[in-house]
């Protein structure tokens, strides 16, 4: 993968990743403030787009929530938690172009309390016990912003991945055993896709892990 595509860490707890989408700045805005729109490609939720309006985005362990801090539309947009800015995170959108820039933000609070997931994928913590940066996380939200990207270019998530041998043994099973399981052709291709971007997210993983250690700013 592109070196050039990889998050940049701003400082020890605040990091920025970059992307251009050739759409059209409006277009974008709705793909990540509307709730019918990035359930789609990034995680279900509500959003009230106001200034104090609540947000959630549900996951498989709850989710997390908090308050709008701040709404410019069609360009900014920025997420605090349940009790304040001490933690935060942006989409700042500019026309550019071609279409447009995004640039998302993520900060922590620096007193915050971290630790790694023993067992889990990308649960490690290269840049050292008290900062907040998993491999899993960060590979997570690169990975996101590539599911942006077909989204509106409005092709399957997934389905632009190069060839693996992964992907080759993820096909052959849906073409000799998901019919056994009372699979439609559409419904083992969904499943593919979905492997597919888990292996990616994986292999994300392990490049985020060197990528950490190798540029967060020293403590």
């Amino acid at each position: 993968m592109a070196e050039a595509g990889l998050a940049r860490f701003l400082d020890r707890f605040t990091i920025e990743y970059v992307r251009t989408y050739a759409h059209p700045i409006a277009r974008v805005w709705r793909a990540v403030t509307d709730p019918a729109e990035f359930g789609q490609w990034f995680i279900p939720g509500e959003l009230e787009p106001r200034v104090g309006g609540a947000y959630r985005f549900r996951t498989h362990d709850d989710g997390f929530k908090g308050v709008v801090l701040a709404i410019e539309p069609p360009s900014r947009v920025r997420f605090g938690g349940p009790t304040g800015e001490t933690g935060w995170f942006e989409y700042e959108l500019t026309d550019v172009e071609g279409g447009t820039r995004l640039r998302f933000v993520q900060h922590f609070p620096t007193d915050g309390d971290y630790a790694e997931t023993p067992g889990a994928l990308g649960g490690d913590l290269p840049g050292g016990s008290g900062t907040p940066w998993k491999p899993a996380f960060v590979g997570g939200w690169h990975e996101f912003w590539e599911a942006l990207g077909d989204y509106l270019d409005g092709v399957p998530l997934g389905s632009r991945l190069p060839p693996s041998e992964f992907g080759a043994i993820a096909a052959a099973w849906a073409q000799t055993s998901a019919p056994s399981l009372g699979l439609t052709e559409e419904q083992a291709q969904r499943i593919v896709r979905d492997l597919r971007r888990q292996e990616r997210w994986n292999d994300l993983n392990k490049v985020y892990s060197r990528h950490i250690r190798e540029t967060l700013p020293a403590g």
